[in-house]
């Protein structure tokens, strides 16, 4: 990611958007589990870097959207392969009801937090 000159937050960003095809900021600040802030912040870097569009909801003017721009779909469908790569490696050895583990095991910490 460092030699595309991205941050591993700014590919998950990328990514959602480019699963999603346009999505709104709310929704990707869900997906990632940030402020609304932080994610404004991020998607100002995106943005300047032409890697990202916001457009504004026509019914509700407080709504944004976000899309890719062909620079952005560009860069995110080259990197996708490697991010692909990276996860098989973490993963390698690990059997699938030890995932499902981890995750229900993840869920109850999160739900710790929220209390």
């Amino acid at each position: 990611m460092q030699k595309a000159g991205i941050t591993r937050v700014q590919w998950i960003a990328l990514y959602y958007v480019k699963t999603n095809k346009l999505i709104s900021q709310r929704g990707l600040s869900n997906l990632m589990a940030v402020k609304d802030s932080s994610a404004a912040r991020l998607l100002d870097r995106l943005e300047r870097d032409n890697l990202i569009e916001r457009e504004r909801n026509d019914a509700d003017r407080r709504e944004v959207y976000i899309k890719l721009t062909e620079k952005g779909d560009k860069l995110i469908s080259s990197l996708i392969p490697i991010g692909t790569e990276f996860n098989d490696d973490l993963l390698d050895g690990i059997e699938e009801e030890e995932l499902k583990i981890y995750e229900k095991v993840l869920k109850k910490m999160l739900s710790n937090i929220e209390k």
